[in-house]
């Protein structure tokens, strides 16, 4: 079995498909064709005609078994009555955690505002997933992206567990040690490289994952993702293979762990 825990229905580049509906098939197409059993789509800090909104999605996804969503927040743009909307989906079990894009947008994941959001994560028991490191477009800024501020919130909400997105590259060593630090604190592997990995670089990353691995003792606290669908998906599930674990510790990065922190309640194949 394998869970990936981070892709998007977003459109990145001017010839791809503006139609939510085709992104959506062609996100099915990767999975079954790589033996994706179940995908967590993250939406978007900005709704454009490019990035969908929460809502959009659900409404495309929300009867797909295979398929749950987790729900982006906008630091600067975020009022009571997206609070509240928030509040809705989550009490209905509609959405199965939150999103937050620093870096991205200029703020820090401990900011006095964000509170709040913690605060409706803790009381309905769900993840929040946070961008760290490198950021997909130029006009980000890193120093909000870094994964030593999650230590904070970590620290001040107990109660939530956080999800370090691609696991800070390049800031790998200072994402092991907040998740280490931290029990309330994993990490995703998610958006390492840009497509498929070459060859030189897969190696590079390798060591660094196994470097990681050894620095938290097991693989209990990485997530397996693959950012999609900036990153390819087949080129990802060889990397992971690629780490010299056990069948055990595998699976544990491939579907068990997302399974654990998310909360879902899926069947186990067989296979890895």
């Amino acid at each position: 079995m394998i869970i990936d825990c981070h892709t998007h229905l977003n459109r990145y580049e001017e010839g791809e498909s503006g139609v939510l509906q085709e992104r959506y098939a062609m996100l099915k197409d990767e999975m079954a064709r790589h033996g994706i059993d179940y995908a967590l789509v993250l939406t978007s800090y900005a709704v454009t005609d490019r990035r969908p909104g929460v809502d959009e999605v659900l409404e495309v996804v929300e009867d797909d078994p295979q398929i749950g969503v987790v729900a982006g927040v906008s630091y600067l743009d975020y009022r009571a009555s997206d609070l509240a909307h928030l509040r809705g989906l989550l009490r209905e079990g509609r959405i199965k955690g939150l999103k937050l894009y620093p870096g991205y947008e200029p703020f820090y994941v401990h900011d006095a505002r964000m509170r709040v959001v913690y605060e409706l994560a803790e009381e309905f028991s769900v993840p929040v997933m946070i961008h760290t490191g490198d950021t997909y477009n130029p006009k980000g800024k890193l120093k909000y992206a870094h994964p030593i501020e999650v230590d904070e919130v970590a620290v001040d909400f107990r109660g939530v567990t956080f999800v370090i997105c691609h696991l800070g590259n390049p800031w790998v060593t200072d994402a092991m040690e907040v998740i280490y630090k931290n029990e309330n604190v994993v990490g995703d592997i998610s958006g390492l490289t840009l497509g498929h990995f070459e060859e030189r670089f897969e190696r590079f990353m390798l060591q660094r994952l196994q470097d990681a691995v050894a620095f938290a003792g097991d693989p209990s606290s990485l997530l397996f993702g693959t950012d999609w669908p900036i990153c390819d998906v087949g080129s990802y599930i060889r990397f992971v293979r690629q780490l010299g674990l056990s069948q055990e510790e595998t699976d544990l990065i491939l579907y068990k762990n997302t399974a654990r922190v998310f909360h879902l309640d899926i069947g186990e194949s067989d296979g890895g």
